[in-house]
Formats: structure tokens, sequence, C-alpha cells
């Protein structure tokens, strides 16, 4: 996503700036890409673009086939383009033939409905504004700005905890204000009320700088790195190479590098988030580790043959 106004935009166009965020595919092959989103309100936006869940299909599952389609026609909208399914549902063969006759293109993702939601929303939200609030704390390791976002109750704030008392700087915790400047930087920083506050569960609502000092607080940082955090998931293969796990993200006309990293017993966050900033580095430096294995495997193979 480019800074500047973008609008009307292709639907076509959409899927390629959010495909990756969301991992996105479609059902069909004939996915009616050419309909067009005109400039929308955030009001609008969920109008135009649906997200559904496991609630909307379980809905639908419990319909006879002609409800099945008339619910359709009650939930879209003549203005709906694009339906995205999230949680790893799958669309009903009913709902598939229903969008083909209204044109409307059908979109599945693994992510959770709220990051689907997240997403979309600032996705447009970055076009309309030069600031932006959104999900997510933001910490400063190793002079880096650092957006750790993830799904409640996913850990975040123990990972931030645990990074501030290893002398990292808090700035805001769930909730980020995020400006972008002249020279196109992304500057975060706490909303006001929420400033040096954290809530932990179990300890409820916690003041950084009054536990840690001030040396443990920041008023705001440039963003270089997301961090999302997302629940370890038996049987799924993850990237060992390191060379899919990291995605770029946009916010406000600007691409953030993001890394996925999963959560599960055992694993040290803390550890890994500071690792990954220090990987982060190195990839802008030119450095990538994997490439470097590569090379002298390579070596290796041609010695001995």
């Amino acid at each position: 996503m480019g800074s500047g106004k973008r609008f009307p935009l292709k639907v076509r166009d959409f899927y390629k700036e959010i495909r990756q965020s969301l991992d996105l595919k479609s059902p069909s092959r004939q996915t009616p890409f050419s309909r067009t989103i005109t400039v929308p309100s955030l009001k609008e936006v969920f109008l135009l673009i649906q997200i559904w869940g496991n609630k909307e299909i379980q809905a639908l599952q419990v319909l006879p086939t002609k409800g099945r389609r008339a619910a359709f026609y009650q939930k879209t909208k003549p203005e709906t383009v694009c339906i995205i399914l999230s949680e790893g549902q799958s669309f009903l063969s009913e709902i598939e033939e229903e969008a083909k006759k209204k044109k409307i293109a059908l979109f599945l993702s693994c992510h959770s409905r709220r990051k689907c939601r997240d997403v979309v929303k600032h996705f447009f939200a970055s076009d309309m504004s030069d600031a932006l609030t959104i999900s997510g704390g933001l910490v400063k390791v190793f002079g880096m700005g650092i957006l750790i976002r993830g799904d409640s109750g996913i850990g975040k704030s123990e990972c931030v905890l645990e990074l501030i008392s290893r002398r990292h700087r808090f700035i805001s915790d769930d909730v980020t204000q995020v400006t972008r400047t002249k020279e196109g930087k992304l500057i975060g920083k706490a909303p006001s009320l929420g400033r040096h506050f954290m809530e932990v569960r179990g300890l409820g609502i916690i003041n950084i700088k009054e536990i840690f000092g001030a040396r443990a607080v920041c008023a705001q940082a440039e963003i270089g790195l997301i961090v999302q955090l997302e629940k370890w998931k038996e049987g799924r293969e993850y990237d060992r190479w390191g060379l899919k796990s990291w995605t770029d993200v946009q916010i406000i006309g600007r691409k953030i590098h993001q890394i996925i990293i999963p959560v599960a017993p055992g694993r040290n966050m803390a550890t890994l988030v500071e690792v990954a900033c220090k990987v982060h580095m190195l990839r802008e430096r030119g450095y990538l580790a994997p490439r470097d294995l590569t090379k002298r495997l390579d070596r290796v193979l041609s010695d001995r043959s």
C-alpha cells in the first residue's frame, strides 16, 4: 500500500496488498476481481468488505439450502465487494454459488476474525490520515521500537514485562498511537491517559515507571519491527529456515517488517523478541543467515565433487 489516495480501488489490487498479511486464498478460480471499492468512510468499510468467522458459518449450517441463500442475501449489501472468511473455515457451496451471482469475491484466511478486521481497518485508515491508533504494545529494544501484537491472552504483557526487566524501555501497552512524519518515519507512543500503565492478568493495573524507575520508560520510538505472537498449533509446519516467517505490514502507507513467532509452553518469548530484533538489524545490513549457510553447504559440496 503506497502513500497517497488510492481510491477507487479494484478488488484485485486490494487482494494483492493484504494477501500476505492474512495468508489469503481464494476458494474459486473465477474470483470476481474486477469490482471497484469506492472511497469509504471507516464506518462503511465492513459493509464493503465483510469479515465472517465461526459464528456466521455455524448460523448458516443449521439452515436448509433455501434458508442459506436467503440469509446470504440479507447479510450482504449491494455495495459488498468481498467476504473474508477467517479462522480457517470454509464457505458452504450455496454461499459460493450466490456470491458468484452477486459478483462478490470470497477469500479464506487462517487468522482470527479480530486480526482480519484489524488488517482491513488499518489498510483503509492508513490512507485517510497521517495518524492511527492500533492494537499492540510498543517496547524499545536495543534502541529500536518493537510493536508486539497478538490475540488477547497470548502473553504479550508477560513478554513486555520480561523485556523491561532486561533494561529495555516500555512505551505503551495494548494500544499504540502511531504518527507518520514528513520523512516517512512511523512514531509510536502511548495514549496520554494510559502512559506508563500496563494491565497484567492476576496483578491488575501497574505503573511501570513507579516499579522499575524512570529509565524503564520512554515517551516514544520509531517503529522498526512488528512481532506477531501466535498460539502454536499442533501439526502445523513452521518455517525452519526463516525464509517465510518475515512479511511486510502496511501502516499509514509505510511498509514495516513483521515476524510471526509461535507461542508455546517453555519458549522464552522475551529472548525470542530480542533475537528477532538482532536478526532484523542484520537483515537491514544485508546479512541473511539462511543464505550464508546455503553458501557454506554449496562450498562443501563443490569441494567433494
